[in-house]
Formats: C-alpha cells, structure tokens, sequence
C-alpha cells in the first residue's frame, strides 16, 4: 500500500513546517485574556478527546491492522476512529498555540493525506475480507461516529507494546500546553524571534 507507506514521510514532512510556525509565527490578538483563554481551553478539550479516541481505538486494534476485521468498541462506530483522533489533535494542537497558521497548515495536511490512506485501506480490507467488510461498510459510515451502533465484547485482547506506543504518543501531546508557555515566555523575551504576525 504505497500511500500508507507515503503517509509517515508526508506527516513529518508536515510536522517540519509546523515546527517551524510554533517557533517562528504568533497571533496577532493578545496572548492574554478571555478570548486566548477560550481558545486555550477548547484546544486542550480537543488534545484529550483526540488522545482518548486513539488510545480507545489501539486497545481493539493494536497488533490486528489487517490481520483481523475489528467490527467491535470504537470500530462499532464508524469506520476511522484512530483518524478521527488524529484530526481532533491536528485541530487541538494549534489551538493551544492559539496559532491560526499552523491550523491551517494541520488541517490542510491532515485531511487529504488520511482521507486517501483510509479510501485506499478500505479497498485493502474488501480484497482481504470480501463480503464481511462490505457488510461492515454498509453498517457503518466513515468518519462521524454514529453512537447507538455501539457494540463490544466484556473483554479485549490487548497489545502491550501497541498501547504502551500509544500512551507515549498521548504523554507528547498532553505536553503542549507547557511547550506554548515556554514559547510565549522565550517570545516575550526575545530569546527566540517572531518572523511573521497571523492574523
């Protein structure tokens, strides 16, 4: 699946330029206040909902990627949850910057290069499960969580090293905030330069 395999480069290809609007680019409006303070918040809300969604999601996939059809907890759902974790972070993490270029930039990155990767995995799985995925296609959409579906069995084999993965993967993210205080502490003092005000 040359586009799964193209995703890894593509995001830290992204990952770079995002790197460089978090240390190089600040808002315009203060970064004090009601109004950063609520952009703030709906971010961190974002961050943890995306890390619980992805760490729901390894708990019944990890280890089972196309080895097993996974119809069961988060998968009961919709089709996609570890991307829909993945785009509420790439909206989250921006937000906590209160940085509106970098969320642009998330976003624009994020949604094409996951919504091809899951088109392309969903005609991986038909090929490999045959009429049980499409049965399971037709029960159940895409991207919006469709909750009175939800199904799951009292108990789950569970990859250790998927979900030990996953949690140091969530203990980055939950970091955010403290990095974009230390960034804002490092800008306010001119340690590191503001190249360019958005919007």
């Amino acid at each position: 699946m040359a586009i799964r395999k193209l995703r890894v480069p593509a995001l830290r290809l992204a990952f770079c330029l995002v790197g460089f609007l978090i240390l190089f680019v600040r808002p315009r409006w203060p970064a004090e206040g009601a109004t950063a303070l609520a952009v703030e918040v709906a971010g961190y809300l974002l961050l943890l909902a995306g890390c619980g969604i992805r760490m729901w999601s390894i708990l019944y996939l990890g280890g089972r990627k196309s080895k097993a059809l996974v119809t069961q907890g988060p998968y009961s759902v919709c089709k996609n949850p570890l991307y829909v974790g993945t785009f509420l972070l790439a909206v989250g993490a921006p937000l906590c910057f209160e940085n509106l270029a970098m969320l642009l930039a998330s976003v624009l990155v994020v949604l094409p290069i996951h919504g091809l990767v899951a088109q392309r995995e969903e005609r991986h799985l038909e090929q490999r499960f045959g009429e049980e995925y499409v049965s399971y296609q037709r029960r159940v959409r895409g991207f919006l969580p469709r909750f009175c579906d939800y199904c799951s069995p009292g108990t789950v084999e569970v990859s250790l090293r998927a979900v030990s993965r996953m949690a140091m993967e969530i203990g980055g993210f939950l970091m955010i905030p403290v990095v974009e205080d230390i960034l804002e502490l490092l800008h306010n003092h001119e340690v590191i330069p503001v190249l360019w005000h958005f919007p």
